[in-house]
């Protein structure tokens, strides 16, 4: 079964998979839209257990702002254009791996706790780096940016098949 989120909101439930996240940041975005997808599974089971957030409840603190990142954001509680969505390529990396800028961790805020969660450095590795500053941007090379986003694939599968234990150090405050 496909993993979804489910959330709520004023006017019922909403429920958002894999591909729905993909329409929203682009095929170029697939590890975001994977990479968000988990995140935001394991956060809101953590903070709500057997019951959906509420979507405009969550606040998001992220050490990498990248476009994908945040248009998952966005989709998921709308806290980007709502003002719940701190970018701090700055914050403290608990040893987190390093982005382009920042790092990647992510503080989901909700009702008076807080989930941090940090991806693996497994995924996020130098040839990952490597890869992104290389081809992230480019247009004039149509083979290697085809070659670019296969690779991005293979990633974004390998996050979406991880075991929550293997893909995420997780920690849980209370306010």
């Amino acid at each position: 079964m496909e993993r979804q989120l489910i959330l709520r909101d004023r006017d019922g439930d909403i429920r958002l998979g894999y591909d729905d996240l993909l329409k929203y940041c682009t095929k170029a975005n697939v590890i975001a839209a994977a990479l968000m997808l988990r995140v935001g599974a394991r956060a809101f089971a953590l903070l709500s257990p057997g019951e959906p957030v509420w979507r405009r409840d969550l606040t998001w603190r992220i050490g990498f702002p990248g476009e994908g990142i945040l248009d998952c954001v966005e989709m998921i509680s709308h806290a980007v254009r709502e003002g719940r969505c701190l970018r701090d390529p700055d914050m403290p990396s608990e040893g987190a791996p390093p982005a382009l800028p920042g790092h990647f961790i992510f503080k989901i805020g909700y009702r008076g706790r807080t989930a941090t969660l940090i991806p693996t450095a497994e995924i996020f590795d130098d040839e990952f780096r490597a890869s992104v500053l290389r081809w992230q941007d480019e247009e004039n090379d149509p083979q290697g940016r085809a070659a670019y986003l296969a690779y991005k694939k293979k990633k974004a599968d390998l996050i979406l098949s991880m075991p929550d234990e293997t893909l995420f150090r997780t920690r849980i405050e209370e306010a």
